[in-house]
């Protein structure tokens, strides 16, 4: 089945939106990497420089603006609505203007690559930020040979940990940080770097030589981190890669029996985790207090209940000056800025409102994933199409990210922010049916148009 509508209806050269793609992605996978080498200055240059070629890529593609799915047009509308009950209005208005900026490049990589040729941007973007951490890491830890700290600090006296970019701990056992500077942000790179790999190895998009290579750093960055949260994410992401890789071969009609088993086999395994709550912290290395996380958390529901169903105000990622903020989550003498949870976070800014329409844009777009995972299609002889693994990429994402949102709140901003509107405005394209069947790379995307209609009734 073919679409009567093109990805973009402008002319944008694919390979310049692909470099695009993964231009911005390793930009913000990298992290805190870009400032820490270059100072905030040069980072900014950057981001400008990188928003500027969007728009006008944007410009060119000229894609429907019907596109957008509407749960995430809500929920940004919201927090823009927010501004008029704000305890922080300036800073409510300046963090709005990047996350709309970040939509903006989500939805032009969306609406200018095919599935594949965005998954081929994804793993490209993770590898270059998985092969520089490692270099970075080698570097610090067999020339330089102690902790370094950003370009853009003079401390003196004692430095937490926290507060170094590399802690030169490659050699000596400890946890390596990478260019994101922080070990859970690059684990979970580690773990997006190595979906994307396996399913372009699986779609013979990568040789097999190089995707084991690049599975094994993978693997080895990941346990150099040692990150408890992302091990949690891995274990939950490969038993929803089992249940899709189970639900696809049967049809939709026959789907409801398997569905309830799914139901109860997941009640069952929260009842296990929340019984077994100790051996399983103490097995990850994990106090009872979640590495400080429970008192962050006390401090940030206390602040909820204050303005439960409104909320204070948008602002994305805590501003360091900004009271109470700036002393509401200390530890070792390290402020954080942020609730260490997506979900708190967004109810603590944007109230119980917020709140609901942010789990349905997240609700929705997960829905989507799923059935791009699980469609059950059939060609013109009405047998079953044939299995593509680039379908099961969405789900694989979002379930790792939508899992490490309640040990961090990056998923509010920057490169989660990104990647998941990316798998939100893309699920929906396909759902509407303007996504190609043919795609430029030569491949069917699936499931077929008619497929996700029924679904979606």
């Amino acid at each position: 089945m073919t679409s009567a509508w093109p990805v973009a209806r402008g002319r944008v050269p694919e390979r310049e939106a692909f470099a695009f793609a993964a231009t911005v992605l390793f930009v913000v996978f990298a992290g805190d990497g870009i400032p820490n080498l270059v100072h905030w200055v040069g980072w900014a240059v950057i981001c400008a420089a990188a928003a500027t070629w969007g728009i006008t890529i944007l410009v060119r593609a000229r894609p429907s603006l019907r596109r957008p799915p509407p749960a995430l047009a809500l929920f940004l509308a919201w927090c823009l609505v927010t501004v008029v009950w704000s305890h922080w209005r300036v800073p409510t208005i300046a963090s709005f203007l990047p996350q709309v900026l970040s939509t903006v490049m989500a939805f032009v990589i969306a609406t200018t690559l095919s599935w594949r040729r965005i998954v081929d941007a994804v793993s490209l973007a993770l590898r270059w930020v998985l092969w520089g951490s490692l270099l970075l890491e080698l570097v610090v830890a067999v020339i330089v040979r102690h902790p370094v700290v950003p370009v853009w600090t003079h401390y003196t006296g004692h430095v937490p940990d926290a507060f170094f970019f590399s802690r030169a701990e490659l050699l000596t056992g400890g946890r390596i940080q990478g260019l994101p500077g922080n070990a859970n942000l690059l684990a979970m790179v580690a773990l997006l770097a190595a979906v994307v790999v396996a399913v372009q190895w699986a779609e013979g998009r990568m040789r097999r030589v190089r995707a084991i290579g690049w599975l094994t750093v993978a693997t080895v960055v990941f346990c150099l981190t040692r990150s408890s949260t992302v091990i949690v994410a891995a274990v939950v992401t490969a038993l929803v890669l089992l249940a899709a890789l189970a639900i696809r071969r049967i049809p939709t009609e026959r789907r409801t029996p398997r569905y309830l088993l799914g139901l109860a086999v997941a009640v069952a395994l929260v009842a296990v985790a929340v019984v077994a709550e100790r051996p399983i912290l103490a097995l990850l290395g994990k106090g009872s207090d979640l590495t400080g996380r429970s008192d962050i958390w006390a401090a940030v529901w206390g602040m909820v209940q204050q303005h439960p169903v409104l909320g204070w105000g948008w602002i994305g990622y805590w501003w360091p000056n900004q009271e109470p903020l700036n002393h509401l989550a200390i530890r070792n003498g390290v402020v954080y800025l942020q609730a260490h949870n997506a979900y708190l976070d967004i109810w603590m800014q944007v109230g119980i409102v917020g709140l609901v329409l942010f789990v349905l844009y997240l609700g929705a777009t997960t829905v989507r994933a799923w059935w791009n995972a699980t469609a059950f299609s059939y060609g013109p002889d009405q047998r079953p199409l044939p299995f593509t693994p680039v379908s099961l990429a969405p789900i694989l994402i979002v379930t790792a990210l939508l899992v490490q949102a309640f040990a961090e709140s990056r998923l509010l901003y920057e490169s989660y922010w990104i990647l998941v509107a990316i798998l939100a405005i893309k699920t929906r394209i396909v759902l509407v049916g303007e996504e190609p069947a043919s795609t430029a790379d030569g491949a069917r995307t699936p499931p077929a148009r008619r497929e996700y209609r029924q679904a979606a009734r």
